[in-house]
C-alpha cells in the first residue's frame, strides 16, 4: 500500500523525463536531418547541372528537390524521343539492316569488319536513364531529409506537451486522488472512534 502511495505521488515524473526524452531526441534528429540536407545540396551543386531550357524550372542551377526533379523529367523527355518512345529495355542492340533496331545479331546491319552495328541510340538512353537517376536519388534525398527534420519537430511538439500539459494533469491528478484517500480515512477513523450511543 505504501509502495502504491509512493508511486501514484511520483507518477507525475514520468510523462516529464519522457518529455525531456522526446525532446532531445527531436532536437537530434531536426539537427540530423538539416545535415543530410545540406549535404545532398552541397553534392549536387558541385555538379554544377543547370536545368535545360526547356525543363519546367528553365536556366537554374539545380541545387534542391525542385530543380533536380525537373531536369530528370526533361532528360527523360529528350530520351523517349530520341528512342521514339522506347526505353533502355525495349531498344534493340544493334541497328537493323531495315533501318530500325534488332537485338537479333543475324538481322543486325554488320559493319566493314563483319560483326553487328551496335545501336548508339541505346548507349544514350543507358545514360540518360543513370543522370535521371542521380538525380531522382538527389531529389529521394531531399525528401527524406525534410521528413526526419518534421519528425524531429513532431517530437519536440510531442514532448512539450508531455512536459507542459500531461505531467501537471498527472500530478493534479495524484494530489486529488490523495486528499480523497485522506478524507476516505478520516471518515473511516471517525466512524469507529465514535462512542457508542
Amino acid at each position: 500500500m505504501r509502495f502504491l502511495k509512493l508511486a501514484r505521488h511520483w507518477f507525475w515524473i514520468a510523462p516529464l523525463v519522457l518529455g525531456v526524452v522526446f525532446i532531445g531526441a527531436g532536437i537530434y534528429m531536426i539537427a540530423e536531418g538539416r545535415s543530410a540536407h545540406d549535404e545532398v545540396r552541397d553534392a549536387i551543386a558541385r555538379e554544377n547541372i543547370t536545368t535545360s531550357q526547356d525543363a519546367s524550372i528553365p536556366n537554374v542551377r539545380v541545387t534542391d528537390a525542385a530543380t533536380a526533379k525537373a531536369q530528370a523529367n526533361v532528360i527523360e523527355t529528350h530520351a523517349l524521343e530520341l528512342a521514339e518512345g522506347q526505353t533502355y529495355a525495349e531498344l534493340g542492340r544493334f541497328m537493323a539492316a531495315d533501318g530500325g533496331y534488332t537485338s537479333d545479331p543475324e538481322k543486325a546491319l554488320k559493319g566493314s569488319d563483319g560483326n553487328p552495328v551496335l545501336n548508339p541510340v541505346r548507349n544514350t538512353v543507358l545514360q540518360s536513364v543513370s543522370l535521371r537517376t542521380s538525380l531522382n536519388l538527389a531529389v529521394m534525398g531531399f525528401k527524406i531529409s525534410d521528413l526526419v527534420t518534421g519528425l524531429g519537430l513532431f517530437m519536440v511538439v510531442i514532448g512539450t506537451t508531455h512536459i507542459l500539459f500531461l505531467a501537471p494533469a498527472v500530478y493534479w491528478a495524484a494530489e486529488i486522488a490523495n486528499e480523497r484517500t485522506a478524507a476516505a480515512r478520516e471518515k473511516t477513523f471517525r466512524g469507529t472512534a465514535a462512542p457508542p450511543a
